[in-house]
């Protein structure tokens, strides 16, 4: 199957509104238990005015999105996938679990008010976070990786 770029980009933004989506259900229905607010802990790397934060927040939020979507069209192409895009995304959700896992974990070194101590680092897959956001950290990548095989082979 041939890479197609634009709908890398269209399975990425999907996915990634899919995951951001479940991950503020999630937050809404056990705030004590879901307790990492991403949209806001990104955003807030460049400005501490709340709703700034979050449409911040969300733009790099999406923009990481395409990213990790044209790497998955890369690998399916690279791979010559013509068919089970969801298990393979799956897959490559997983991987991409790993690699943000310890990435986020570097975060406090960018991120001013962890710096400061006003907010809490996540830690290395966010294990300064109750059990359930860690679990939930990987099921949200893995439900990225999901939508992005489903709606990829969609388009191509």
């Amino acid at each position: 199957m041939d890479f197609s770029a634009g709908a890398a980009i269209g399975a990425g933004l999907v996915a990634t509104a899919a995951m951001t989506a479940v991950l503020y259900m999630g937050i809404a229905m056990m705030p004590k238990q879901m307790t990492m607010n991403l949209l806001y802990m990104l955003g807030t790397m460049a400005t501490r005015s709340k709703m700034p934060a979050y449409v911040v927040g969300g733009m790099m939020h999406a923009m990481m999105g395409v990213v990790f979507g044209l790497i998955h069209a890369g690998v399916y192409t690279a791979l010559d996938v013509d068919s089970g895009f969801a298990v393979m995304g799956l897959l490559l959700g997983f991987v991409h679990w790993l690699m943000v896992g310890v990435g986020i974990g570097m975060v406090p070194q960018m991120h001013p008010m962890m710096k400061s101590g006003e907010m809490m680092a996540p830690g290395i897959f966010v294990k300064n976070h109750p059990p359930l956001t860690v679990m939930g950290f990987l099921m949200l990548h893995l439900l990225y990786g999901l939508v992005v095989g489903l709606v990829y082979e969609a388009l191509v």
